[in-house]
This record gives structure tokens, C-alpha cells and sequence, in this order.
């Protein structure tokens, strides 16, 4: 075979060999090792003769130990132009679009991250019972507000409270509703803002009883609104609110028994579960305490009212039970009024009747 064709055939081998993906067979590999001794034994002097050169295996050889051995024969155009423009710019063209996907990747989760944590979508409307829907119904068809504005915010002993806005939003409205009776507020954002808006529903318990239902609503910097409820238990012949309806009702069989004004009586606080009651007697008009006032002659105190015109005003009532006294004292007057009650009390100055 000629020189040239032998130096052909090295090249063709030497760029298989020690190339990136370079792979040689068994065949192969024994002629590259043959055709490399034929070239260094006619390079080389006899004396000087260098040892044959084995071609690694490239199945066992280490990448870098072919890659550093190819790079030794500067006439392999193969290998130089794999090393200069083949496996770098395809290695940086692949990092720059990881780099791109995950730049985008980032992006997106904190798009989504800022959508869910800061957007501010309003409080979620209150479900509805079937009974309740038809009740927001007609106050949608009213037409008194704003199309889509209406929405429940929150229910108070069976009276649903809604949001609505009004003048294409420009005014914001509390809406108190119970069956067909409807109790809606409305008033200026701006105006809002500062005072809040208030609205009150009565809705009847007994024919004797009836729930008064208030509701505040103000708007959050956002402009979104926040409801505070509160209801209270009252009485056609009572000026007083009560906590339920057994409430009232006793008070009312408390002013049987005791001849106590019922437009006057109130719970002045608690002892245990046990009410203590304030109220004016009818026929002395004095100011009185009653303890509990369940049982047919209740303890009780009275004062005249000529000492409660005076600035410092105070009900004292002691309670003899199971061998020791219990004091409630009630104060009140222009301020604030409290009642104290003072367990295990040693004293002879009992006010009781």
C-alpha cells in the first residue's frame, strides 16, 4: 500500500480513535496500532528506535488520557476542528437555553406566588341557604344597586347582612334582611371611610319578644368591607335588651313577683350563672338589686332616691348561703357602672330587706 494511502487510513483511524465520540472496533484498533510502529519505525533512527506505541482501547482508556494523546498529531484535521468548533459552542449553545428555562421558570412561580399572596380578591361571599338565595334575589331585582354588587357578608340570629354598592360604586350600602323585611343603609365611600355605616332589623320572636339585629360595616384600605354584628333580646313593656329570650322572660316573672318596673329591669351582671337584676320598685320608686329572682320572695335591696341623686350611687346586697355571705355591690351613676361581687364576706353592715 502507498505512503499516502497508509497516511490516509492513519488519519481516518487516529480521528476515530482519540475523537469526542470517537470508537474503534477490535479491528480497527489492531490496525491503528500496526499502521502507528510502521510510521515510527521509518520516522525514527534505528538506534534511537522508541518503543511501539499501544493504542488504548477506547472502551477502557479515560476521555481526557485519548483526548491529550489526539491532540500529539497536529495533522489531524478531525480532531482540530472538533476541538475548535464542534463540542464547545454545542456544550455553551446548551447551558445558555438551560439557563433561559430556568430564568423562565423562576419568573413564572413568582408570578404566581405574587398573584396568590397580594392580589387582592375580597373576602369569599357567604353560602346561602335556598331560602336566603330568594331573598337576595329580590333585592337584586329591586334594582336599587348596582348590578353584580350584591353580596352576603355574614348572618346574625337568622338575619342575612349584604354588601351592595350604588351610583356606579361611588356610594357603598349595608343591607339587613329577613324574609320581607329589608333595612338597607347606604352612604358615600369617602363618608364610609371616617363613620362606617350602621343599620338595625327587628326581627319578631314571640309576640311579646323581639330580636333587635345591628350591624356596623367599614371599609378596609383596600376598600373592602368588614362587617361587625352584634343582636340583643327585647321587650315591648321594657326598655332593657337581654342576652336570649329565657332572659326576658324571666325578667318579666321577676316584675310579677316582685312589683319591679319591667320597663326598668336589667341584668346588672353574673354571679356563676346566676343574673343579678336592677330595677325600680313601682310603688316606693326606689332603685333596687335583686339576686337571681327565680324563687317566689327573691333576696333584695333597696335604696330611697333621694341618696341616688347624689354623684356616688351604690346598690349593696348581701346573700347568706351555706354558712358563708357573698356581698354585690353596684355602682353606677353618670360613668361607668360595674358590680362587684366579693365572696366569703365578714361584716354586719348587710343592706338586705
Amino acid at each position: 500500500m502507498h505512503d499516502a494511502d497508509r497516511s490516509v487510513e492513519l488519519r481516518a483511524l487516529q480521528a476515530r480513535a482519540y475523537g469526542r465520540a470517537g470508537a474503534l472496533s477490535a479491528a480497527d484498533a489492531a490496525r491503528l496500532r500496526e499502521l502507528e510502529s510502521a510510521k515510527t519505525r521509518l520516522a525514527g533512527p534505528p538506534a534511537t528506535r522508541s518503543p511501539e506505541t499501544r493504542a488504548p482501547d477506547p472502551a477502557q482508556a479515560p476521555r481526557g488520557v485519548a483526548e491529550e494523546e489526539g491532540s500529539a498529531s497536529p495533522a489531524d484535521p478531525a480532531v482540530d476542528i472538533e476541538r475548535q468548533g464542534g463540542s464547545p459552542l454545542i456544550a455553551l449553545r446548551h447551558h445558555r437555553r438551560l439557563a433561559v428555562a430556568v430564568a423562565t421558570a423562576f419568573a413564572v412561580i413568582g408570578l404566581a406566588l405574587g398573584w396568590l399572596l397580594f392580589t387582592d380578591r375580597g373576602p369569599a361571599p357567604m353560602q346561602l341557604s335556598a331560602q336566603q338565595e330568594e331573598w337576595q334575589s329580590a333585592i337584586v331585582a329591586s334594582g336599587d344597586f348596582d348590578p353584580g354588587s350584591v353580596r352576603a357578608m355574614a348572618e346574625e340570629e337568622g338575619v342575612v347582612i349584604w354588601f351592595a354598592t350604588k351610583n356606579e360604586r361611588a356610594d357603598v350600602c349595608l343591607v339587613l334582611g329577613h324574609e320581607d323585611a329589608t333595612a338597607p343603609a347606604c352612604t358615600t365611600r369617602e363618608q364610609a371611610v371616617v363613620q362606617g355605616v350602621n343599620a338595625t332589623l327587628t326581627k319578631p320572636v314571640s309576640q311579646s319578644q323581639t330580636y333587635d339585629v345591628e350591624a356596623q360595616m367599614l371599609l378596609t384600605p383596600a376598600g373592602e368591607p368588614a362587617v361587625i354584628t352584634r343582636s340583643y333580646i327585647t321587650s315591648p313593656q321594657s326598655t332593657a335588651m337581654f342576652a336570649s329570650p329565657d332572659e326576658a322572660e324571666a325578667a318579666t316573672a321577676l316584675a310579677e313577683r316582685t312589683g319591679l318596673d319591667l320597663r326598668t329591669i336589667l341584668v346588672a351582671g353574673y354571679d356563676d350563672d346566676v343574673p343579678i337584676w336592677t330595677g325600680i320598685d313601682m310603688s316606693t320608686q326606689r332603685y333596687c338589686l335583686v339576686y337571681d329572682g327565680s324563687m317566689p320572695d327573691p333576696p333584695m335591696a333597696c335604696d330611697d332616691s333621694i341618696m341616688l341623686a347624689d354623684a356616688d350611687r351604690t346598690l349593696v346586697l348581701d346573700v347568706v348561703g351555706e354558712g358563708k355571705t357573698t356581698r354585690y355591690e353596684y355602682r353606677f351613676g353618670y360613668g361607668q357602672q360595674y358590680l362587684t361581687v366579693t365572696k366569703g364576706w365578714e361584716g354586719d353592715d348587710a343592706a338586705g330587706e
